[in-house]
C-alpha cells in the first residue's frame, strides 16, 4: 500500500456552513466504502494554515487515490490537492542509491 496525503481547502461555501463539514467526513467514508476502495484512513486532522483539513490514508495505487480525491471533491465544498507519501527511512535508501556528485 502507498500512503497519500489529501490536502483539503474550503470553498466559500462551505465557509458558510461549517457544521454540514464533519458530516461530510462521514459521508467520504461511506462514499469509500459504497465504491468498495482498498483504502484506509490512518489520520485526519483540522489545520490552520494555507489548508483546512489534512487526511492521510493508505490505497494500493495512485488510481484508487484520485477516487477518493473525486469524491471528496464531489461534495463542491473544498479544493483538494492528492500528495504520495514517500516513508524517510524509503527515501533515505533511494537517495543512498544516487550517485555522488562529481563521480
Amino acid at each position: 500500500m502507498t500512503t497519500f496525503v489529501l490536502l483539503s481547502k474550503v470553498s466559500q461555501a462551505g465557509v458558510r456552513d461549517m457544521k454540514s463539514l464533519a458530516t461530510l467526513d462521514r459521508e467520504l467514508d461511506e462514499q469509500i466504502k459504497a465504491q468498495n476502495l482498498k483504502v484506509k484512513r490512518l489520520a485526519s486532522y483540522a489545520l490552520l494554515g494555507a489548508y483546512d483539513f489534512l487526511h492521510i490514508f493508505e490505497a494500493p495505487d495512485a488510481r484508487t487515490a484520485t477516487k477518493v480525491a473525486l469524491i471528496a471533491n464531489a461534495f463542491g465544498v473544498t479544493t483538494t490537492q492528492t500528495l504520495t507519501a514517500i516513508p524517510f527511512d524509503e527515501f533515505r535508501e533511494i537517495a543512498e542509491e544516487m550517485p555522488k556528485r562529481g563521480s
